[in-house]
């Protein structure tokens, strides 16, 4: 970053109080901002930390007039400091050049779109199809028969497995696993059976996939993602298992086979989620909840086992107190032993 605060102000559609020459070589929060940074406010919690911070320039709503350092004023701080860091990101990670690196192995029989990017040891097994301006970034491995849609980008060492589709403008980050078997066994007697996963993958357009999460694929039939959703790193997603559009799953989070989550869902981090359930539209599972029961639409659960989310904190907050209630309990006991002693040491009355 190499740029003045007006710059950035047209950038982003600000106004500039104060000197718009300032030049700016990086963006930083307002505590950790030092000479020639910028920072912003988005949050007015953080407002106190104006006075001390060492940033060149600050970026801020409308309403913040009174700073020490230029102030850019925007609408909307966080949709501006977007903006910024999707410019930043093109500078940091400039467009690959079009083309097969000499080291990739791609079958010939690989129908390959416009601007198609290879890295080194990529490798593409025959049948498969890359649409147009597709990046494959050095290690990254597609399977026999696979389909990756226009725009995709699969980055170091992601391994998209034999006859997968993944959608247009989807992201595949580093160590992703798209098409493994599935977990399936049967006993037999003393010992495990593999059931044989025959199925498939699907990825709708604009999915992301964070670093070495996995998805299985479907015993038969297809594991489904659907368009939007949004999967963070170390995720496991089992066979059959139907996720619906514009769905949020949180990191080391894992959903066992044949669940089903509708649109808009939110699954937090480390939650689990039991096989064979369904997951209502808008519904949310809260951080390292275990969910065993189908969960109703615009419903948020909370726990282990997970239960509706007012009914879990209060549940929660009972066991905070489960020492104190244990000693009165037995302070009752005792005393409730000291009167029954004291009534039956008393001599019956016989008139």
């Amino acid at each position: 970053m190499n740029t003045t605060v007006g710059e950035i102000a047209a950038l982003v559609g600000g106004t500039v109080l104060g000197d718009a020459s300032v030049r700016l070589t990086g963006l930083n929060g307002i505590r950790e901002a030092t000479a020639g940074e910028l920072t912003f406010l988005a949050d007015s919690r953080y407002l106190r930390h104006l006075e001390t911070t060492q940033a060149a320039a600050v970026l801020g709503s409308r309403e913040l007039r009174d700073a020490s350092i230029p102030i850019i004023q925007v609408d909307e701080p966080r949709q501006a400091i977007l903006k910024i860091l999707q410019r930043i990101q093109k500078e940091l990670e400039p467009a690959l050049e079009p083309g097969i690196h000499p080291t990739a192995l791609v079958h010939s029989s690989v129908h390959l779109g416009k601007g198609v990017v290879a890295g080194p040891h990529v490798v593409v097994e025959e049948g498969s199809t890359l649409g147009d301006g597709v990046e494959l970034h050095a290690g990254a491995y597609v399977g026999r028969d696979s389909r990756i849609g226009p725009g995709s980008v699969l980055h170091a060492n992601v391994t998209v497995c034999s006859r997968v589709t993944v959608g247009a403008r989807c992201v595949l980050n580093h160590g992703a696993v798209i098409g493994s078997d599935g977990f399936g066994f049967a006993r037999h007697g003393d010992a495990q059976v593999k059931i044989p996963q025959v199925g498939t993958v699907i990825l709708g357009d604009n999915v992301e996939v964070g670093a070495n999460s996995a998805i299985d694929r479907a015993t038969f039939g297809a594991t489904v993602v659907g368009d939007g959703s949004k999967i963070d790193n170390l995720v496991q997603i089992g066979h059959n298992v139907r996720i619906g559009k514009n769905c949020i799953v949180c990191g080391s989070a894992a959903i066992a086979g044949s669940t089903v989550l509708g649109d808009n869902v939110t699954i937090g981090g480390q939650a689990g989620l039991t096989g064979h359930i369904e997951i209502g539209d808008g519904a949310s599972v809260a951080a390292g909840s275990g969910v065993t029961k189908s969960v109703p639409p615009g419903c948020t659960v909370f726990g282990y086992p997970a239960v509706e989310h007012e009914r879990g904190r209060r549940m929660h907050g009972s066991l905070r107190q489960l020492p104190d209630a244990l000693r009165r309990i037995k302070a009752l006991e005792a005393r409730c032993a000291e009167l029954e002693g004291q009534l039956h040491g008393t001599p019956e009355n016989d008139s």
